[in-house]
C-alpha cells in the first residue's frame, strides 16, 4: 500500500496473502457494518418526493406573496400537506412561520378563508378574465375553460366560512 496504513475504523475489502494474491476480506460482523447516518434513515423514495414537493410548493407560494397573479395560500397549504407526509419538523416550522402559519392552522382547524382573502381572490379572477377577453389572443374554448375554472374557484371560496366559528355556537350546532 503506497498511501500508508488505513485508519483503524476502515476495514479492508481485500487482503493480500504472503504469495501476493488478493483474497476477499472476511465479512464484518453486523455491529461493525456502516449504515446510513441517522438523519437519512427511513427516507425512501416516496418520502423524498413529498419533501421535494413541499419545498417546490413553498417556493411557488413565496413567489405568490410577491407577484399579484400567483396565489400564495393554496401553495402554502400544499407545502404543509407535503411536509406533513415527509418531515414533521418542516411541517412544524411552516405551521409556526410568522407570515404563513396562522392561515394554515386556521384552514386545518376550521376550513376558514378570511373575507379579505376572498375579495382579493375574486377581484384577481375577474381582472384576469377581463384581460384575457380584451387581449383577443385566446380562442373561445380557452375563454370558456378559463371562465368555468374561475367560476368553480369563486363558488368554492364563497361556500367556505370567513370567520372561525364561535365555540359556544359550534357547541349548539351539534
Amino acid at each position: 500500500m503506497a498511501g500508508g496504513p488505513d485508519p483503524p475504523n476502515v476495514k479492508p475489502v481485500a487482503e493480500e496473502t504472503l504469495e501476493g494474491r488478493c483474497v476477499a476480506a472476511p465479512e464484518l460482523p453486523a455491529s461493525e457494518r456502516r449504515s446510513a447516518p441517522p438523519s437519512l434513515k427511513g427516507w425512501g423514495g416516496r418520502r423524498l418526493a413529498y419533501f421535494c414537493m413541499g419545498w417546490l410548493f413553498f417556493g411557488i407560494g413565496v413567489i405568490g406573496a410577491v407577484l399579484p397573479l400567483v396565489p400564495t395560500t393554496p401553495f402554502m397549504l400544499l407545502a404543509a400537506w407535503a411536509f406533513g407526509n415527509s418531515s414533521r419538523g418542516f411541517e412544524r416550522w411552516l405551521l409556526e412561520h410568522r407570515w404563513f402559519g396562522e392561515g394554515i392552522k386556521r384552514w386545518r382547524a376550521h376550513r376558514v378563508v378570511p373575507l379579505r382573502v376572498k375579495i382579493v381572490s375574486w377581484t384577481t379572477m375577474a381582472m384576469t378574465f377581463a384581460l384575457s377577453v380584451s387581449s383577443g389572443r385566446l380562442s373561445w374554448w380557452a375563454l370558456v375553460a378559463q371562465a368555468a375554472l374561475m367560476a368553480y374557484g369563486a363558488w368554492f371560496l364563497a361556500r367556505l366560512p370567513s370567520k372561525v366559528p364561535h365555540p359556544v355556537a359550534a357547541g349548539r350546532a351539534r
